[in-house]
Protein backbone atom coordinates (compact mmCIF):
# COMPACT_ATOMS: atom_id res chain seq x y z
CA UNK A 1 0.00 0.00 0.00
CA UNK A 2 3.16 2.23 0.82
CA UNK A 3 4.56 1.71 -2.19
CA UNK A 4 1.51 2.05 -4.27
CA UNK A 5 1.08 5.66 -2.21
CA UNK A 6 4.31 6.90 -3.14
CA UNK A 7 4.30 5.83 -7.24
CA UNK A 8 1.26 7.69 -7.25
CA UNK A 9 2.26 10.51 -5.55
CA UNK A 10 5.29 10.45 -7.95
CA UNK A 11 2.83 10.10 -10.87
CA UNK A 12 1.06 12.67 -10.23
CA UNK A 13 3.65 15.19 -9.44
CA UNK A 14 5.33 14.38 -13.14
CA UNK A 15 1.76 14.78 -14.58
CA UNK A 16 1.33 18.04 -12.75
CA UNK A 17 4.92 19.61 -13.16
CA UNK A 18 6.22 16.99 -16.31
CA UNK A 19 6.11 20.22 -19.05
CA UNK A 20 7.45 22.22 -17.26
CA UNK A 21 10.37 20.24 -16.09
CA UNK A 22 11.07 18.92 -19.35
CA UNK A 23 10.87 22.25 -21.31
CA UNK A 24 13.26 23.27 -18.64
CA UNK A 25 15.38 20.11 -19.68
CA UNK A 26 15.39 20.70 -23.37
CA UNK A 27 16.57 24.41 -22.77
CA UNK A 28 19.14 23.09 -20.98
CA UNK A 29 20.39 21.14 -23.77
CA UNK A 30 19.80 23.78 -26.33
CA UNK A 31 22.44 26.08 -24.29
CA UNK A 32 24.59 23.14 -24.03
CA UNK A 33 24.38 22.46 -27.40
CA UNK A 34 25.09 26.11 -28.73
CA UNK A 35 28.16 26.84 -26.61
CA UNK A 36 31.74 26.13 -26.67
CA UNK A 37 33.56 24.17 -23.98
CA UNK A 38 35.18 26.91 -23.03
CA UNK A 39 31.78 28.60 -22.38
CA UNK A 40 30.64 25.84 -20.11
CA UNK A 41 33.56 25.19 -17.95
CA UNK A 42 34.34 28.76 -16.99
CA UNK A 43 38.37 29.88 -17.36
CA UNK A 44 40.10 31.89 -15.30
CA UNK A 45 40.86 35.20 -17.05
CA UNK A 46 42.52 38.58 -16.33
CA UNK A 47 43.45 42.02 -17.54
CA UNK A 48 45.38 44.54 -18.72
CA UNK A 49 44.93 48.20 -18.05
CA UNK A 50 46.23 51.01 -17.42
CA UNK A 51 43.94 52.16 -14.43
CA UNK A 52 44.78 50.94 -11.25
CA UNK A 53 41.67 51.04 -9.11
CA UNK A 54 38.72 51.14 -11.21
CA UNK A 55 38.09 49.02 -15.16
CA UNK A 56 39.03 51.27 -17.70
CA UNK A 57 37.39 51.37 -21.04
CA UNK A 58 39.97 49.78 -23.35
CA UNK A 59 40.63 47.05 -20.51
CA UNK A 60 42.47 43.68 -22.51
CA UNK A 61 41.23 40.15 -21.32
CA UNK A 62 43.73 37.78 -21.32
CA UNK A 63 45.72 34.95 -19.73
CA UNK A 64 48.69 34.55 -18.08
CA UNK A 65 51.60 32.47 -19.32
CA UNK A 66 53.82 32.26 -16.12
CA UNK A 67 52.65 32.53 -12.06
CA UNK A 68 53.18 36.32 -12.02
CA UNK A 69 53.48 35.51 -8.32
CA UNK A 70 55.48 32.93 -8.06
CA UNK A 71 59.23 34.04 -7.51
CA UNK A 72 60.65 31.07 -9.38
CA UNK A 73 58.17 32.00 -12.42
CA UNK A 74 59.27 35.36 -12.71
CA UNK A 75 63.29 34.27 -12.51
CA UNK A 76 62.36 32.20 -15.55
CA UNK A 77 61.48 35.23 -17.39
CA UNK A 78 63.34 35.43 -21.21
CA UNK A 79 66.85 37.56 -20.14
CA UNK A 80 67.00 36.94 -23.93
CA UNK A 81 64.14 38.53 -26.11
CA UNK A 82 65.05 39.11 -29.49
CA UNK A 83 68.18 40.50 -30.02
CA UNK A 84 67.98 42.24 -26.35
CA UNK A 85 69.77 40.18 -23.59
CA UNK A 86 68.97 40.93 -19.92
CA UNK A 87 70.45 40.65 -16.15
CA UNK A 88 68.92 40.85 -12.94
CA UNK A 89 69.44 43.50 -10.08
CA UNK A 90 68.85 42.81 -6.54
CA UNK A 91 65.71 43.87 -5.44
CA UNK A 92 65.36 42.14 -1.83
CA UNK A 93 65.66 45.85 0.17
CA UNK A 94 62.81 47.46 -2.53
CA UNK A 95 60.64 44.21 -2.44
CA UNK A 96 60.78 44.95 1.05
CA UNK A 97 60.65 48.91 1.41
CA UNK A 98 57.38 48.57 -0.69
CA UNK A 99 55.62 45.75 0.51
CA UNK A 100 55.47 43.92 -2.80
CA UNK A 101 55.25 39.85 -2.95
CA UNK A 102 57.36 39.38 -5.71
CA UNK A 103 59.66 41.34 -7.77
CA UNK A 104 61.59 41.47 -10.75
CA UNK A 105 63.94 43.89 -11.89
CA UNK A 106 66.27 44.08 -15.02
CA UNK A 107 68.01 45.45 -17.35
CA UNK A 108 68.47 44.95 -21.00
CA UNK A 109 70.75 45.50 -23.29
CA UNK A 110 70.41 45.61 -27.24
CA UNK A 111 73.54 45.66 -29.31
CA UNK A 112 72.32 48.96 -31.50
CA UNK A 113 71.45 50.65 -28.30
CA UNK A 114 74.06 52.16 -26.10
CA UNK A 115 71.34 52.32 -23.35
CA UNK A 116 69.33 49.61 -21.54
CA UNK A 117 66.22 49.35 -21.29
CA UNK A 118 64.79 48.71 -17.43
CA UNK A 119 62.08 46.51 -17.08
CA UNK A 120 60.14 46.05 -13.62
CA UNK A 121 57.06 42.93 -12.66
CA UNK A 122 56.07 43.73 -9.35
CA UNK A 123 53.11 42.10 -7.26
CA UNK A 124 51.05 42.72 -4.14
CA UNK A 125 47.91 41.87 -2.48
CA UNK A 126 48.74 45.52 -0.99
CA UNK A 127 47.36 47.88 -3.10
CA UNK A 128 49.56 50.47 -1.29
CA UNK A 129 52.49 48.64 -2.73
CA UNK A 130 51.77 50.52 -6.11
CA UNK A 131 52.29 54.31 -5.16
CA UNK A 132 51.06 55.61 -8.24
CA UNK A 133 53.93 57.02 -10.73
CA UNK A 134 52.83 60.60 -10.53
CA UNK A 135 52.91 60.28 -6.78
CA UNK A 136 55.95 57.91 -6.46
CA UNK A 137 58.69 59.58 -8.68
CA UNK A 138 58.15 63.23 -7.47
CA UNK A 139 59.17 61.73 -4.16
CA UNK A 140 62.24 60.56 -5.43
CA UNK A 141 63.05 63.47 -6.40
CA UNK A 142 61.64 63.57 -10.14
CA UNK A 143 59.96 66.27 -11.77
CA UNK A 144 56.99 65.26 -14.15
CA UNK A 145 58.11 66.74 -17.62
CA UNK A 146 54.78 65.52 -19.49
CA UNK A 147 52.06 62.52 -18.61
CA UNK A 148 49.92 60.58 -21.00
CA UNK A 149 49.35 57.67 -23.00
CA UNK A 150 50.81 55.46 -25.55
CA UNK A 151 49.84 52.60 -28.09
CA UNK A 152 52.36 49.89 -27.68
CA UNK A 153 51.91 47.36 -30.84
CA UNK A 154 52.18 43.86 -30.26
CA UNK A 155 52.51 40.86 -32.87
CA UNK A 156 50.85 38.19 -33.47
CA UNK A 157 47.55 38.55 -31.33
CA UNK A 158 46.58 34.85 -30.45
CA UNK A 159 47.67 36.05 -26.65
CA UNK A 160 44.47 38.56 -26.56
CA UNK A 161 41.42 36.52 -25.11
CA UNK A 162 38.91 36.47 -27.64
CA UNK A 163 35.31 37.59 -26.24
CA UNK A 164 33.22 33.95 -26.12
CA UNK A 165 35.63 32.67 -28.54
CA UNK A 166 34.01 33.75 -31.70
CA UNK A 167 35.41 33.04 -34.83
CA UNK A 168 36.62 36.72 -35.83
CA UNK A 169 39.58 36.53 -38.28
CA UNK A 170 42.91 37.88 -36.47
CA UNK A 171 44.74 40.86 -37.50
CA UNK A 172 48.62 40.62 -37.64
CA UNK A 173 49.45 43.02 -34.75
CA UNK A 174 47.02 44.83 -31.46
CA UNK A 175 47.73 47.88 -29.47
CA UNK A 176 48.13 47.67 -26.10
CA UNK A 177 47.48 51.10 -24.34
CA UNK A 178 49.83 51.91 -21.83
CA UNK A 179 50.64 54.79 -19.18
CA UNK A 180 53.81 57.17 -19.99
CA UNK A 181 55.45 59.51 -18.01
CA UNK A 182 58.29 61.79 -18.84
CA UNK A 183 60.34 62.39 -15.59
CA UNK A 184 63.33 64.55 -14.95
CA UNK A 185 65.68 65.01 -12.43
CA UNK A 186 68.05 68.37 -11.22
CA UNK A 187 70.77 69.25 -8.98
CA UNK A 188 70.06 70.66 -6.16
CA UNK A 189 72.68 73.41 -6.22
CA UNK A 190 72.66 74.69 -10.25
CA UNK A 191 69.13 73.44 -10.94
CA UNK A 192 70.87 71.67 -13.87
CA UNK A 193 69.17 68.47 -15.39
CA UNK A 194 71.17 65.30 -14.45
CA UNK A 195 68.92 62.54 -15.12
CA UNK A 196 65.97 61.95 -17.81
CA UNK A 197 63.54 59.48 -18.56
CA UNK A 198 61.17 57.67 -20.05
CA UNK A 199 58.60 55.43 -18.00
CA UNK A 200 55.77 53.22 -19.94
CA UNK A 201 53.45 51.10 -17.45
CA UNK A 202 50.40 49.24 -17.07
CA UNK A 203 48.67 46.97 -14.50
CA UNK A 204 47.61 43.01 -14.64
CA UNK A 205 44.36 42.62 -13.02
CA UNK A 206 43.14 39.10 -11.88
CA UNK A 207 39.55 38.35 -12.56
CA UNK A 208 36.84 39.05 -9.96
CA UNK A 209 36.94 36.87 -6.81
CA UNK A 210 39.71 34.78 -7.77
CA UNK A 211 42.68 36.77 -6.10
CA UNK A 212 43.06 40.82 -4.78
CA UNK A 213 46.42 40.48 -6.27
CA UNK A 214 47.48 43.61 -8.63
CA UNK A 215 50.46 43.40 -10.69
CA UNK A 216 52.78 46.05 -12.52
CA UNK A 217 54.92 46.06 -15.68
CA UNK A 218 57.11 48.97 -16.05
CA UNK A 219 59.57 49.75 -19.06
CA UNK A 220 61.91 52.91 -18.48
CA UNK A 221 64.31 54.20 -19.74
CA UNK A 222 67.17 57.05 -19.83
CA UNK A 223 66.94 59.91 -22.16
CA UNK A 224 69.81 62.63 -23.47
CA UNK A 225 68.76 65.66 -21.31
CA UNK A 226 69.71 67.40 -24.52
CA UNK A 227 67.28 66.53 -26.91
CA UNK A 228 64.03 64.52 -27.70
CA UNK A 229 62.87 61.79 -26.50
CA UNK A 230 61.07 60.26 -28.76
CA UNK A 231 63.69 58.07 -30.54
CA UNK A 232 64.03 56.30 -26.65
CA UNK A 233 60.31 56.74 -26.69
CA UNK A 234 59.70 54.09 -29.30
CA UNK A 235 62.99 52.07 -28.66
CA UNK A 236 60.42 51.47 -25.02
CA UNK A 237 57.43 50.61 -26.93
CA UNK A 238 59.17 48.26 -29.11
CA UNK A 239 60.67 46.12 -26.49
CA UNK A 240 57.51 46.36 -24.34
CA UNK A 241 55.49 44.81 -27.66
CA UNK A 242 58.33 41.85 -27.65
CA UNK A 243 57.65 41.14 -23.86
CA UNK A 244 53.72 41.12 -23.95
CA UNK A 245 53.75 37.75 -25.51
CA UNK A 246 56.37 36.21 -22.67
CA UNK A 247 53.61 37.01 -19.91
CA UNK A 248 50.75 36.45 -21.61
CA UNK A 249 49.82 32.79 -22.99
CA UNK A 250 48.80 31.95 -26.53
CA UNK A 251 44.90 30.90 -26.10
CA UNK A 252 43.06 28.51 -28.05
CA UNK A 253 41.33 29.30 -31.77
CA UNK A 254 37.68 30.14 -31.58
CA UNK A 255 35.79 26.74 -30.63
CA UNK A 256 33.22 24.70 -32.34
CA UNK A 257 30.10 24.75 -30.83
CA UNK A 258 28.95 21.17 -29.16
CA UNK A 259 25.79 21.00 -31.58
CA UNK A 260 28.58 21.43 -34.70
CA UNK A 261 30.91 19.00 -33.13
CA UNK A 262 28.54 15.95 -32.53
CA UNK A 263 26.51 16.54 -35.55
CA UNK A 264 29.95 15.86 -37.88
CA UNK A 265 31.58 13.71 -36.18
CA UNK A 266 31.44 10.06 -35.46
CA UNK A 267 28.16 7.84 -35.38
CA UNK A 268 28.44 7.18 -31.27
CA UNK A 269 28.74 11.33 -31.61
CA UNK A 270 26.09 11.95 -33.81
CA UNK A 271 23.80 9.16 -31.84
CA UNK A 272 24.40 11.37 -28.45
CA UNK A 273 23.17 14.39 -30.12
CA UNK A 274 19.70 12.65 -30.93
CA UNK A 275 19.77 11.21 -27.27
CA UNK A 276 20.56 14.58 -25.87
CA UNK A 277 17.32 16.21 -27.99
CA UNK A 278 15.37 12.85 -27.10
CA UNK A 279 16.25 12.80 -23.37
CA UNK A 280 13.59 15.83 -22.01
CA UNK A 281 10.88 14.07 -24.08
CA UNK A 282 9.43 11.37 -21.92
CA UNK A 283 9.13 14.14 -19.33
CA UNK A 284 7.07 16.61 -21.29
CA UNK A 285 5.17 13.87 -22.42
CA UNK A 286 4.61 12.18 -19.30
CA UNK A 287 0.95 13.01 -19.05
CA UNK A 288 0.35 11.29 -22.35
CA UNK A 289 2.41 8.63 -22.20
CA UNK A 290 0.83 7.20 -18.62
CA UNK A 291 -2.47 7.42 -20.12
CA UNK A 292 -1.20 5.37 -22.89
CA UNK A 293 0.29 2.77 -19.83
CA UNK A 294 -2.91 2.53 -18.31
CA UNK A 295 -4.86 1.84 -21.31
CA UNK A 296 -2.29 -0.74 -22.18
CA UNK A 297 -2.57 -2.64 -19.04
CA UNK A 298 -6.90 -2.45 -18.72
CA UNK A 299 -6.47 -4.14 -22.27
Amino acid sequence: MVTRKDTGTVGDFFESYGRILGLMMLGYVLIMLFSTPSMIIARSVTTIGTELSYASADELPVRTRLDLGNTEHLKAFPQQIGEWTGYDYETTSVKEALGADVMLMRAYEHPKWYQPVFFLIMQSRNRTSFHPPIVCYPALGYTIEEEGRELVTVQNTSWVEDPWFSAIERRNETVLPVKKLVIAKNAHDTGEMTERRVVLYFYVKNAPLSSDSITMVRVDAFVPTDCAYDGILTVAKEFMGKTIPCMFEVVQRPERRLFSSLATGSIAEKLMLILLFLAPLPVIFYPELRTLAHRWTRT
